[in-house]
């Protein structure tokens, strides 16, 4: 049995369904994101698992207990929330001490568990401060060490990082993957942003729509997309329409110039299927053996950087290829017709 089983849970607002039938098991120690678009249920799910919501359908189980119907203080959950919210008239030290006091924990105890908590987000010494006294990292981490002050079966972030610059972002959300290694605490992430969800993550639940569109680890995720909403998502992809020649021998065409897929399409020759590109699976150059080429020409380009992203047609359909920026390297002239190459397992057949 998994850690956290969540059962067709469902969450309406009178005729608004937000969160539709969802089922996930998460296991002990695992970092799972919940990453969508706004609007999409994510944060519903989170507040379902924390107490905040009481699910309109389904149910929620953690460590074999039913906690459908008990309030957050009775689940022993960590919450860390977007807006910090940390107590302004207490000095760090007391916000991290708070849920110890409620639980009317020893003094001495408290003391020593304060003191572990700093030092485990890296901030020993700020204790006699006030969160106005800190900066938005530092608040965030403060928020963490709260939140894991109390020992909670299961920490819930939702979009943690989302109000910090994109430096600070970075820094930390290794150092929350680091610290969550280190406990071994299972932690649902809930965030917008792929990149983070794609960098910390065992798994990630791509959600739209108030449903799960796709769940998997990062590389099924971003390698090979579902569905056309995970793969336009999830970093950058050329979404094409192909024509199916010959399915037993994989053979496609998109426009009238021939390719090859790795895996068999679904449906008979004829057919029109979705196909889709990465920019970084496509190269250069005249046709290379086993590969796939198509004729195109290129309309524009963008400095991006480390990478270069030139944009190409090719018949009806623009696309995208990355290039790495290095002086030596020309890019192609805008107008320029150009020969692009991938490899047939490189190209992605999405589900209708």
């Amino acid at each position: 049995m998994s850690f956290v089983e969540i059962k067709e849970i469902s969450k309406n607002y009178g005729a608004n369904h937000v969160v539709r039938k969802v089922d996930l098991n998460i296991e002990k120690g695992e970092f799972i994101s919940l990453l969508g678009p706004s609007g999409c249920g994510k944060t519903t799910v989170l507040r379902m698992i924390a107490g905040f919501e009481t699910p309109s359908t389904g149910s929620v189980t953690i460590d074999n207990e039913d906690v459908t119907q008990l309030n957050p203080a009775q689940r022993n959950v960590g919450m860390v929330f977007q807006a910090y919210a940390l107590f302004p008239n207490m000095t760090v030290a007391d916000n991290v001490a708070f849920g110890l006091k409620i639980a009317g924990k020893p003094a001495a105890e408290i003391k020593a568990r304060v003191a572990e908590m700093l030092e485990l987000v890296k901030l020993p010494l700020v204790g006699d401060r006030y969160p106005y006294q800190l900066s938005g990292g530092q608040q965030q981490r403060i928020a963490l060490a709260r939140a894991l002050a109390i020992s909670p079966r299961i920490l819930l972030l939702d979009e943690p990082l989302s109000a910090l610059d994109a430096k600070i972002r970075v820094s930390l959300r290794e150092e929350i993957r680091s610290v969550q290694r280190k406990l071994g605490i299972t932690t649902v992430f809930v965030t917008h942003d792929q990149e983070e969800a794609l960098s910390i993550s065992d798994r990630v639940v791509v959600m739209n729509e108030g449903r799960i569109e796709q769940l998997g680890t990062p590389p099924e995720i971003y390698n090979q997309p579902r569905t056309r909403f995970v793969a336009s998502f999830v970093g950058t992809l050329t979404i094409m329409s192909a024509k199916i020649v010959d399915p037993v021998a994989r053979t496609l065409t998109i426009g009238d110039q021939p390719v090859k897929s790795r895996l068999s399409p679904k449906g008979k020759s004829g057919d029109e299927i979705t196909v889709g590109l990465r920019p970084e699976a496509i190269s250069l150059g005249k046709a290379r053996a086993n590969s796939n080429s198509l004729n195109a020409n290129v309309t524009d380009i963008n400095f991006l950087g480390s990478i270069l992203r030139v944009k190409m047609r090719c018949g009806a359909h623009d696309i995208a290829l990355d290039m790495f920026n290095q002086n030596m390297s020309k890019p192609p002239e805008v107008g320029a017709p150009v020969t692009i190459n991938f490899d047939p397992n490189d190209l992605v057949i999405l589900d209708a």
